[in-house]
């Protein structure tokens, strides 16, 4: 398989693929729109890729980085989500955005995803929620240690995540579990 490619940017097409010249070979990748605007025909693009292999077709998923490669696979393994449906969900929001979405049970925000309605997203949610935060470093922080157990105590005690979220980022991280949890609940 395919894991990734480097070379000159040939074509940019604006429904959401590139091509690639890698050694003389121009490879058509199907990208998220987050990560279209960030090429540029001419010049030197390097993307992880996703192989996707059926009897009827072999076709090929760029993203500039690893995190939102294994986000991708994640989404694909939903029931229901196939690869452009995934892909579909990463052009509509960054992959931090997504991340949060789905953390925080905003399927309200997933939904505004076109070919997304609301059972689709409030599924993806029950499948992934508290499996992918790790892949994201600057959301591991929000879920890990000790702002995962000041969080769940609070959403214990009735509010938001979203709203918990804000707060916390807002917080010393050098705080212990009580100071923290006080000023969590005194910012709310």
């Amino acid at each position: 398989m395919i894991s990734w490619l480097s070379g000159a940017v040939l074509e940019l097409d604006p429904s959401g693929s590139v091509v690639l010249n890698v050694n003389g070979v121009g490879y058509e990748v199907f990208v998220s729109m987050q990560t279209l605007v960030g090429l540029k025909v001419g010049e030197q693009a390097s993307l992880q890729i996703h192989s996707y292999v059926r009897e009827d077709q072999f076709t090929l998923f760029g993203f500039s980085d690893h995190k939102e490669r294994t986000l991708f696979r994640s989404l694909n393994k939903v029931s229901g989500i196939g690869a452009k449906t995934a892909l579909n969900l990463m052009s509509g929001m960054n992959a931090t955005d997504l991340l949060q979405a789905i953390e925080n049970s905003d399927d309200v925000a997933i939904a505004r995803t076109p070919g997304i309605g609301k059972k689709t997203a409030q599924r993806l949610i029950l499948e992934l929620r508290g499996k992918l935060i790790a892949a994201d470093e600057s959301t591991a922080s929000i879920g890990g240690g000790l702002h995962h157990d000041v969080k769940s105590a609070l959403v214990n005690l009735g509010y938001k995540p979203a709203q918990i979220d804000k707060v916390l980022k807002s917080l010393d991280s050098s705080l212990d579990f009580e100071a923290m949890f006080r000023a969590a609940l005194k910012a709310l």
